[in-house]
């Protein structure tokens, strides 16, 4: 058995099975990137169309609302618009070649599923450095690949790909600190980059406001903590000393550059409408943002809530948890319909044995799981703040005002996937030292989540309907579907 054992751990801390890992999420989306007819269900036509109206001009501020925009809510006040903004100059170079639709989605999204591979690249490196084991960290990063909402999520144009991959820089940079503050060194690069990481990152998607803020607390703290017997002011005038003239120059014209953008959008937000984020109706009125989706929706809702509605926020909270689950792991198309199916059995059953031993261990070996190690207390808290946030200051409130559970998407959490991995594998790693039993719960999850994870619930649940009107790839796909369904147990698309 130990050498089955070492045999499992050694495949899996194999460069190879990394590359494979990898190589296999970029196929994922690439398969979905050239399958799924556009647009998808994760607001594809949305983010589109942003970037189209992005396209028509060469700088990221707006003078006001676009004509015929309101259906993207209150753009010039909005500040999620990175994303759109950056994507909007290979939608040109693209529209010089060709009008064609297909062929600007299509590039668009090969850009995302790059994001995607570049994120997890770089969360491998971060893992890595933190002390995870390669064969844990491969694992890993297979079942992301094996989650179906991943390779859902990149292979389609949408911001929470960059989002992933900036969490990523962000995750680095941090644990860059806490190695240089363990020394008692302080290195300004690496400070002004995060910050300019931080500030660009909440122009690409706002909710990365509770984010960009847990790091910036955590590292006042470690340089309180490191400094507070003295040396600051010298260990301060060191590193500059050592940073060349033209770095730092370059820096801080890149600083200067990321604070305008930011506060032209936060800034003013809070100076005009006192939040960072305004609603819609207090920009335009009521008539334009009725044609954002989002807001039409909520607004209807609100209209026919029933007057004896008494939101029950413990019974909210199970049905909240119930739905991320759901919606991470299930199959859904785009619209008209947005037809969707329940997740394959096995992968989303074993993500929750995952989740409920992971938190349990966690719970049970804290101590041993965290103590000396503040960069993974740095990620846990990541995780909970945004999950706070989310459910507090987003889905909570607008339970409450609509009477309803609306917007609750698993997608949200893609991006702290991987850094919960490391908190989890370090508590699991703790609480089970054996490593025949890790060798076979690593074996028996990967083979579970083959079990119709990944694209394979794409192209077990799909249809002809879902695809790109193209012969070929309503081919594939049902050639796919007929040999996959031979091997794979999925379960039923009701139950």
């Amino acid at each position: 058995m130990r050498g089955f054992a070492k045999k499992v751990q050694d495949v899996l801390a194999s460069r190879r099975f990394y590359w494979l890992a990898l190589g296999f999420l970029v196929f994922e989306g690439l398969w979905i990137a050239f399958s799924a007819l556009y647009p998808m269900a994760f607001d594809e036509d949305f983010h589109v169309g942003i970037i189209r109206i992005y396209s028509e001009q060469w700088l990221p501020f707006l003078a006001g609302q676009p004509e015929n925009a309101n259906q993207f809510g209150a753009l010039a006040t909005d500040p999620s618009y990175l994303y759109h903004y950056l994507m909007s100059f290979p939608y040109r170079l693209v529209s010089l070649v060709t009008d064609s639709q297909a062929a600007h989605v299509i590039v668009l999204r090969i850009l995302n599923v790059a994001m995607v591979a570049a994120g997890v690249m770089a969360f491998r490196q971060v893992l890595l450095r933190a002390g995870i084991s390669r064969a844990f960290t491969h694992a890993a990063i297979l079942l992301f690949a094996l989650v179906p909402t991943v390779p859902l999520l990149a292979g389609q144009v949408n911001y929470d790909n960059l989002m992933f991959l900036a969490l990523a820089g962000v995750c680095w940079l941090v644990l860059m600190i806490v190695e240089q503050l363990r020394a008692r060194m302080l290195n300004l690069q690496t400070y002004a980059l995060l910050a300019l990481l931080l500030m660009s990152a909440c122009l690409v998607k706002y909710p990365f406001l509770p984010i960009a803020l847990t790091a910036a607390v955590f590292v006042a703290f470690m340089l309180w903590r490191a400094f507070r017997g003295g040396g600051f002011g010298k260990a301060l005038a060191k590193s500059y000393a050592k940073l060349p003239r033209r770095r730092a120059l370059a820096l801080l014209a890149l600083l200067i550059i990321g604070s305008v953008l930011f506060l032209q959008r936060y800034g003013y937000n809070l100076a005009v409408y006192h939040q960072p984020v305004p609603d819609c109706a207090a920009v335009l009125s009521v008539e334009a943002c009725m044609e954002y989706g989002p807001w039409g929706r909520n607004y209807r809702y609100e209209a026919s809530k029933p007057a004896d509605f008494a939101p029950d926020m413990g019974s909210y909270a199970w049905l909240w948890l119930q739905g991320l689950h759901y919606r991470m792991f299930f199959m859904i198309t785009g619209p008209p319909q947005h037809t969707n199916y329940p997740p394959a059995l096995l992968p989303s059953a074993t993500a929750v044995v995952i989740l409920v031993f992971g938190l349990a261990a966690l719970l049970f070996y804290w101590r041993r799981s965290l103590g000396g190690q503040p960069f993974l207390v740095f990620l846990l808290a990541v995780t909970v703040v945004y999950a706070a946030a989310l459910f507090f200051l987003n889905n909570y409130p607008q339970y409450v005002e609509t009477g309803r559970p609306v917007a609750i998407n698993g997608r949200y959490f893609i991006p702290l996937l991987l850094p919960m991995a490391a908190v989890f594998g370090r508590a699991l790693s703790a609480a089970f030292r054996s490593i025949q039993l890790k060798a076979v719960a690593a074996v028996l999850a990967i083979v579970l989540f083959l079990q119709g994870g990944g694209v394979f619930s794409f192209i077990l649940r799909s249809d002809p309907a879902w695809y790109w009107p193209n012969q070929a790839v309503v081919d594939g796909n049902t050639a796919a579907q007929k040999a996959l369904d031979n091997v794979m147990f999925i379960g039923p698309k009701e139950y």
